[in-house]
């Protein structure tokens, strides 16, 4: 059961653990056409032809017939969808067998029914009371219509259900399929990703295997578990469930915690139900079965989604701890690199493993004779092999360093490797920078030896790289108390041009105060080291290099470039990240090119609350960056203006496109000194159903090399789009970007979006090779995530102009 919506009187009403927003799952907004009106081609050249193998499936789908559509009302009122389904079904032959039913107010069928409306009645098993179940119809729609995508993944789900899978969240997982670990109390429930779209190939099914980690614990083991630690209790239990993820076992549906109310306990909380006033427990004892063990418990309160909201649910929920598994992995075990190891050996697919896996899920889709039978019914049929497309392999990149530039010059590297360290390994940087006192180091007296060996290291690397270094003024502590790194901290000279502090872990209330202390309150910048990094000291060197690229990085050093062809062009990243501490409040990241071949950065960062707010800030953001390239170019305004914005969801995309990014184009409108200067926004999407094999023989699947980009066929017709993998995975399957170009009026062709992708993702210099991403979107988001879980406000605008939230 949950407890929906307090109301503004702090009550709450009842409802069923499947009730559901208004509008069923059938209601489908018009497809919004994002393609910019001056684009006319939207696939790019041929530069390197590859054989794709794609995780999709061609649907066959009749092209004559017509769907009737049906409003269907319960009375008295049924809130859960399994008790609605029930009903349905006893009535099943109104619609002669045929027909699907959303959950919710609205049926399909093939059946046009002779009356109208139709009433029949139905037992609820639940408490055994008659139900009047009235059907009216609504409309008839062709089997070409944009809705009957409702329709198909709506028949998909009872596909799944008819073989063995069940729904937890949105998704569908097979129990008996479960691998356990048992040392770390937890199952993973193997599950399928299935959703049907059209796109320029046609009606469509993508399908990819999903796992499900299911912990033996509840949250109220959780809560016992924090209330046995020291300090204040109520504020660690907050911290260790607010952005969980727990299921309630008695209907598999999952919630993401925002808070705890303690207040309130399952006996005191109590609601107005179909027999007057009840309280939680007795609620669960009545409906569920379940005697509440813990009647003293708090109750955990879960906000509406943003898709919710959209779909008109506005309440708030509040579930019973003891009956909420935990889901995915704890902060221990995350920080276990032997148990994720294990893990990965138990869920990690090669391409070859993914491919055989789906086809074989399909032959059992097809070999089944209830999903097929309901299937004919629809005149619906799955190909049974995987769809191939073409993919082209954009050409690789020069690595530049000192004194390089230009199309001709710099370093190739093994483009298949995704990785370039061997190739500036022993290069002076692009632009070096010095590290000269007065610059400190704060460590603890007994890791000396470490701070030794470090120190030489580090001296002998930043010969080869450019670097001047000088000896550091060292701050030497006695213990690792909080008020030792605290007094440290403080008699540093605000004149220090870099801080490096060594610490023994990876506390975070440690690194938060440091990274404060340096980042808001005395603006330096900052590098956080622990000992087990310094420890091995067969890496030493290895480890210094890196770390001394990421120190003269966060002082304004471009340790490496590549060829950018167009100049004036001042490129963007934006991403936002839910602050840990500042409850409803949300930190947008936002970086700017300051030169032309995007090396060097200037950053900003700002707080909301609500869409209009991010929308406002990004555009005072990009007033922002627009005027520091002016100072940057000696007075020359940028000629092109590329937003990359990450984390964007689907749902999202029609207020991106109506709201914010024309925001960002009135930014442009209102100097005239922008008239000319061309614009693109594009989405920039890592969590993707998509994945590609490279067929490169019979029966031989490998993952596609960097670069490969794929732009036609499987992409959705309604957009400009193109997938592109830019980076290399050593194990599993690689996972491709897609990039939704939502406005263009550069006159570009689509391989020049692409080339320039690609080429940004050379860019990320906390990493010698490509990365998943443009490095403006992996700067944005490095730089929303250190101020929405350490800093808890902006950083001071003296570090603007460099990166140092590496």
């Amino acid at each position: 059961m949950e407890g929906r919506g307090r109301g503004r009187a702090g009550q709450a009403e009842a409802a069923g653990g499947d009730a559901r927003g208004r509008g069923g799952a059938f209601r489908v907004a018009e497809t919004l056409r994002t393609i910019p009106p001056e684009v006319t081609d939207s696939t790019g050249g041929n530069v390197g032809l590859l054989k794709i193998v794609t995780n999709y499936f061609r649907i066959i789908t009749p092209k004559d017939q017509l769907v009737h559509s049906y409003r269907v009302d319960f009375d008295p009122q049924v809130e859960s969808v399994r008790v609605r389904r029930g009903l349905i079904y006893e009535n099943r032959e109104v619609f002669d067998r045929a027909y699907v039913f959303d959950g919710g107010n609205e049926i399909k069928s093939l059946c046009k029914l002779n009356n109208d409306p139709v009433t029949v009645s139905g037992t609820r098993k639940t408490d055994g009371a008659s139900v009047t179940i009235t059907i009216k119809y609504t409309s008839t729609v062709s089997w070409g219509h944009p809705e009957m995508l409702r329709l198909y993944n709506t028949q998909m789900r009872r596909n799944l259900e008819h073989l063995g899978f069940v729904q937890v969240g949105r998704d569908y997982y097979n129990p008996k399929l479960k691998k356990t670990m048992q040392d770390h109390r937890l199952d993973i429930w193997p599950g399928m990703l299935t959703a049907i779209a059209e796109h320029d190939g046609g009606i469509m099914m993508v399908c990819d295997n999903i796992n499900k980690i299911i912990r033996h614990d509840t949250a109220l083991d959780v809560l016992a578990q924090v209330f046995r630690g020291p300090g204040d209790k109520k504020e660690r239990a907050r911290k260790e469930l607010s952005g969980s993820i727990v299921m309630t076992r008695y209907n598999n549906k999952t919630y993401r915690v925002d808070d705890i109310i303690f207040d309130k306990n399952p006996e005191t909380y109590t609601f107005e139900g179909r027999e007057g006033t009840i309280s939680l427990a007795t609620y669960y004892e009545t409906q569920h079965k379940k005697t509440i063990k813990d009647k003293r418990q708090p109750l955990l309160l879960v906000q509406p989604t943003e898709r919710q909201m959209r779909g008109g649910e506005q309440k708030e929920i509040l579930l019973i701890p003891e009956l909420c598994t935990m889901t995915g992995l704890s902060k221990t075990m995350i920080d276990d690199f032997q148990f994720k190891r294990a893990l990965g050996d138990l869920t990690r697919l090669d391409p070859l493993q993914r491919a055989q896996n789906l086809t074989g899920f399909i032959r059992q889709v097809n070999a089944n004779e209830t999903v097929q039978t309901e299937m004919r019914g629809w005149g619906l049929q799955f190909g049974e092999s995987l769809v191939e497309v073409n993919g082209l392999l954009l050409p690789g990149e020069k690595i530049h360093t000192f004194g390089e530039s230009g199309e001709n010059s710099g370093t190739p590297y093994q483009q298949k490797t995704g990785n370039f360290e061997r190739e500036i390994r022993s290069k002076k940087m692009l632009r070096p920078v010095a590290i000269k006192f007065p610059w400190a180091l704060i460590a603890q007296k007994i890791h000396k030896s470490l701070v030794d060996d470090f120190s030489d290291s580090m001296r002998r690397v930043c010969g080869p790289l450019g670097i001047e270094i000088t000896a550091p003024k060292i701050f030497p502590l006695d213990g690792d108390r909080a008020s030792d790194y605290s007094a440290a901290c403080n008699a540093v000279p605000a004149d220090a041009n870099l801080v490096i502090i060594i610490v023994p872990n990876n506390n975070g209330d440690r690194y938060s105060a440091i990274k404060k202390h340096f980042c808001c309150e005395k603006p330096i910048p900052s590098q956080v080291i622990t000992t087990r990094v310094l420890s091995n000291k067969k890496n030493l060197m290895s480890v210094a290099t890196k770390i001394l690229i990421q120190m003269s990085t966060k002082l304004g050093a471009e340790p490496w470039g590549i060829h950018i062809p167009p100049k004036g062009c001042m490129i963007v990243g934006y991403d936002t990240y839910h602050d840990s501490d500042r409850r409803g409040y949300s930190v947008g990241g936002f970086v700017s090119t300051s030169n032309a071949t995007a090396t060097s950065w200037f950053s900003r960062t700002s707080y909301h609350q609500n869409r209009e707010e991010l929308c406002a800030n990004f555009a005072a953001n990009l007033k922002a960056g627009i005027k520091n390239w002016i100072a940057k170019n000696k007075g020359s305004w940028p000629e092109k203006i590329i937003i990359y914005r990450d984390g964007v969801s689907e749902g999202q995309i029609p207020y991106v496109y109506n709201v914010e990014m024309k925001q960002m184009q009135k930014v442009l409108s209102e100097r005239p000194e922008l008239a000319k200067t061309h614009f693109c926004f594009i989405i920039v999407t890592k969590r993707v159903n998509a994945r590609f094999f490279h067929n490169y023989g019979e029966r031989q699947l490998q993952n596609p090399p960097p670069g490969t980009k794929i732009d036609s066929l499987i992409t959705r017709k309604e957009r400009y789009d193109f997938y592109l993998i830019s980076q290399s995975v050593r194990q599993g399957t690689v996972n491709p970007t897609m990039y939704n170009i939502i406005a263009d009026n550069s006159g570009w062709r689509a391989i020049h979006h692409q080339q320039l992708a690609y080429k940004l993702c050379h860019l990320y210099y906390n990493w010698a090779g490509t990365i998943t991403v443009p490095a403006p979107c992996q700067y944005a988001h490095k730089l929303a995530l250190l101020t929405g879980t350490a800093l808890h406000r902006e950083h001071s605008t003296e570090l603007s102009n460099t990166l140092f939230f590496l």
